[in-house]
């Protein structure tokens, strides 16, 4: 049975979501609190499966303790509810797993519940893989790369880089997801201007500095070397890129409110936007072309608010 945190400064929202949560079933509500502050001193003791966390409180905002819940209660699932649509994109910054507008209805509430199960059901069957069996590291670095790239660490911090061209042959290598790419096809990318025989040395010092870098992080032997090739293993990078590719390709016609406002939250600019790859060009613009495409036919079907936010974000990238 679910574990569950209920933190609403109105007891009536707290009322009503229990209502709802009992009458789905496989849960228990073991708190109910009015202020974050009361939530922040139980939570440790107590830890939840799941922290249902009002946005607009007294006090502390739920965005705020949030932050301090995630710490405190590590496996615990964030759920933000509100009855406000602005949230969204701080919501899922915050990495929570779902967004709920007020009145929540029990089948908004049940589609969340299959949301954390299928969430659980992914980690659980991971358990037990090679990947999980890396004595070294213990979950993934999150990386960002629409718009700009930013690498965080396992603490949430943005990670500096020792050379631009640390930073691109990072970004080279983790678009090409693990696919071996050719040495001298890396150099004349990276270095399109310079003789092949310094293009060697400042690949082969900025292939030192990216493995440093890593083996700070824990990560060893992720950049591999054979048959003249270079690649690197990424299934210690989660990335907003790769969120995003899953929802188009897996949401498609099917894609609900929801998961509208996460494509939407996701895309804060074009793949690696701000870093000007001219070997990146191809696959941004294929990006665009696809969330473009998917905005344009959710556009025909929206309504109302909806339709004004996908009429907005359509005109902001065709004036890019």
């Amino acid at each position: 049975m679910l574990k569950v945190m209920l933190i609403d400064d109105e007891k009536i929202a707290l009322d009503v979501m229990e209502i709802l949560l009992n009458e789905i079933g496989g849960v228990q509500v073991i708190s109910k609190c009015q202020l974050a502050s009361e939530a922040l001193a139980s939570a440790g003791k107590l830890q939840p499966d799941i922290i249902f966390l009002d946005i607009e409180m007294p006090g502390m905002n739920g965005l705020d303790a949030g932050k301090q819940l995630s710490a405190l209660c590590p496996d615990a699932e964030i759920v933000f509810v509100t009855a406000y649509h602005q949230y969204a994109v701080q919501a899922f910054d915050a990495r929570a797993i779902d967004y709920l507008l007020k009145p929540v209805s029990k089948e908004r509430l049940l589609e969340t519940l299959q949301r954390y199960a299928r969430l659980k059901l992914r980690h659980s069957e991971l358990e037990g893989t090679i990947f999980q069996k890396t004595p070294e590291v213990k979950g993934k670095l999150q990386l960002k790369v629409l718009g700009s790239l930013e690498l965080y660490d396992k603490n949430g911090k943005l990670m500096t880089w020792r050379t631009k061209k640390t930073k691109e042959l990072f970004a080279y290598l983790w678009l090409h997801n693990g696919k071996p790419v050719h040495r001298y096809h890396l150099m004349d990318e990276l270095w399109p201007n310079i003789d092949s025989e310094k293009a060697q040395a400042l690949f082969h010092t900025t292939l030192y500095s990216l493995r440093n870098i890593l083996k700070s992080e824990g990560f060893f032997g992720k950049v591999e070397f054979g048959d003249e090739r270079y690649w690197m293993n990424t299934d210690w990078i989660s990335s907003d890129f790769e969120r995003l590719e899953e929802l188009l390709d897996r949401a498609g016609d099917h894609a609900g409110e929801q998961q509208i406002e996460e494509m939407l939250a996701l895309y804060r600019g074009d793949l690696l936007e701000m870093e000007y790859y001219q070997w990146a060009d191809a696959k941004r613009q294929e990006l665009r072309f696809k969330y473009i495409h998917f905005l344009e036919k959710r556009l025909m079907e929206a309504k109302g608010g909806n339709r004004r936010i996908l009429e907005s974000r359509l005109q902001q990238l065709e004036q890019l």
